[in-house]
């Protein structure tokens, strides 16, 4: 065969290959490349960045109110190393991660390890258990779609409806944000780069619940009630998960939504 025959055949196997290859690669998220974005508001006129995470605030029972308030979401967005959005990832496969416990629970994983979900220690009431709080669709051809913290609207991704068995307690200084077993990068908002925000969400229940007592956690207590009014500043000394409202002060503001949610639980006021 001759030598230019020879050349051919190569780069001709050599296109084959890569052309074998780049669907699996346009498949793959890379993580450089997506993102989650704190988002309220209308899908159409989104509100972002620190003007959104302010209502990032819920009551153990996902009751509505001042608890995930005004469609309270994270927008995902999933792209391959060719900067393209991937389409069809399933929303199963989209989670705000959680351990469910603490370790002192023995809980473990690469989840939220302080938020509460599980009703192993939370049985009075029955609480459920929470790993995976699942994107609102799939992904559509820009690779976009939305968790909305309450609870999803079908055919309507961005719009919240209460999950009756969408409930935790207490907080973390990081939820993390999963697609296929990758961890994404937060961005104030869409236009920031990555890692310029860690999702957070604020908990009416404070104080409780992360250690072996039976049923200490996923209510909103006299104790999480007396917290926010014996600190409303001043004199009282500010907190960060106590704002609710996240305006850097504990104010009677606070105060009035936690009122709204003292002796919430698991199946009060709503049950489920």
């Amino acid at each position: 065969m001759p030598e230019r025959w020879k050349a051919s055949l190569t780069i001709i196997a050599v296109m084959g290959m890569i052309a074998m290859a780049m669907p699996a690669v346009a498949g793959v998220p890379d993580v450089a490349q997506s993102f989650y974005v704190p988002q309220r508001g209308t899908v159409a006129t989104p509100i972002e960045g620190a003007s959104a995470s302010s209502f990032f605030r819920a009551c153990p029972n996902n009751d509505g109110g001042t608890s995930l308030p005004n469609n309270a979401r994270i927008k995902v967005v999933v792209r391959d190393v060719n900067g393209n959005g991937i389409q069809g990832i399933a929303a199963a496969d989209i989670c705000l991660l959680f351990n469910g416990g603490t370790p002192l629970q023995s809980f473990s994983g690469v989840g939220a390890d302080s938020v509460i979900a599980n009703a192993q220690f939370n049985q009075t009431p029955l609480c459920p258990d929470v790993r995976c709080v699942q994107a609102d669709d799939q992904t559509d051809a820009t690779g976009t779609t939305y968790i909305t913290f309450t609870g999803a609207t079908p055919g309507s991704p961005g719009v919240g409806t209460r999950n009756a068995f969408r409930k935790w307690g207490h907080y973390d200084t990081e939820i993390p944000v999963f697609v296929l077993g990758f961890k994404l990068s937060g961005r104030l908002t869409t236009v920031s780069a990555n890692g310029t925000y860690s999702l957070q969400i604020k908990n009416y229940d404070l104080l409780g619940g992360l250690g072996t007592l039976m049923n200490q956690g996923e209510n909103v207590s006299s104790q999480d009630f007396s917290t926010i009014a014996n600190n409303i500043s001043p004199p009282g000394v500010y907190n960060y998960w106590r704002d609710f409202d996240n305006n850097g002060v504990v104010s009677s503001a606070d105060f009035s939504q936690i009122v709204q949610h003292t002796t919430h639980d698991c199946d009060t006021p709503n049950n489920p």
